[in-house]
């Protein structure tokens, strides 16, 4: 494999497995949330994450040339390091789930919209564009959420609709 495309099927298996751990991050609020909706949303922003790495294996394949293979250790993002030996145990309430996803999807977003030039090819460059794009919606998202639990709003375990949107 040439140089470049070395490069490119780095980029994109870091790129895969952060989606993968951010699939996890959001099961594993989805399985602890107490209310409903919010369990709902949180499994609508797991299954984006999977499907973020559906589209990345295709790009993958169509431009690197091959199957995957082995994923690296490490993704993008910090969700790696805290589920590490039980980390995530250690996160208590609800902002700092928030807070921590919040981080993630930003710089999973800026990520992408930097990659986005990793090869001079419009297709390419209309997948990460797109990517970086939902990522950053999902930053969005979750910085609402955020404003809204600083109101003294509990997320997790309000009896009526939460104010994070589909």
């Amino acid at each position: 494999m040439t140089e470049e495309k070395n490069r490119v099927a780095e980029i994109l298996k870091a790129a895969i497995k952060g989606e993968e751990e951010g699939f996890r991050y959001y099961d594993y609020l989805a399985q602890r949330a107490g209310n409903v909706d919010a369990r709902r949303k949180l499994e609508n922003l797991r299954d984006d994450e999977i499907r973020h790495k559906e589209t990345l294996i295709a790009v993958y394949k169509k431009f690197v040339g091959k199957e995957v293979g082995r994923l690296p250790d490490k993704g993008l993002g910090a969700l790696n390091e805290i589920f590490r030996d039980g980390r995530i145990d250690s996160l208590k309430s609800e902002m700092e789930f928030i807070n921590l996803a919040i981080e993630v999807e930003l710089a999973t977003s800026k990520f992408y919209d930097r990659e986005k030039h990793l090869i001079n090819d419009p297709e390419f460059q209309a997948v990460f564009d797109q990517l970086a794009d939902e990522e950053y919606n999902h930053y969005q998202l979750l910085q609402a959420e955020k404003d809204a639990l600083g109101g003294n709003y509990h997320w997790f375990s309000f009896d009526s609709t939460s104010p994070l949107e589909d």
